[in-house]
């Protein structure tokens, strides 16, 4: 008779993908930004069914904030914010105010901001960080 034995076997995830390494690297350096600015961070990649995801939700003076984080690396494909449409735009206002729905109901002030971060070689990071885009 042959005796079988078990073995558990620990598996690597397999390495990030470039693009979700950067967009990380991109939302660190966002959060930092911000915080060093008096925002507080409330959530972090929260998502709401297929209706997406918020990068990050922060707060700053009252105000409850959905933010949007976009991270090139290097300039080739211009600016970072230039890649957030209306229709993002709407989806974003959407999924901000599941979020306050969720946890904060009590919130009257909400807004939509956008965080463009360029990584170029060894250079310092470019952030750029527009306010109220809803």
């Amino acid at each position: 008779m042959t005796q079988i034995t078990t073995s558990s076997v620990t598996t690597q995830p397999p390495p990030a993908h470039h693009n979700q390494r950067i967009g990380a690297q991109g939302e660190h350096l966002a959060t930092r930004y911000l915080e060093a600015q008096g925002y507080v961070l409330l959530a972090q990649n929260w998502r709401f069914g297929r209706l997406g995801e918020l990068d990050l939700v922060m707060q700053h003076r009252g105000v409850v904030i959905g933010i949007e984080v976009k991270t090139r690396s290097g300039s080739g494909f211009g600016n970072p914010l230039e890649s957030i449409t209306p229709q993002k735009a709407s989806r974003l206002r959407k999924l901000l105010l599941a979020w306050v729905h969720g946890h904060q109901p009590g919130a009257r002030s909400l807004r939509i901001d956008a965080v463009g971060v360029t990584l170029q070689g060894d250079a310092d990071p470019t952030i750029e960080h527009l306010r109220g885009i809803w």
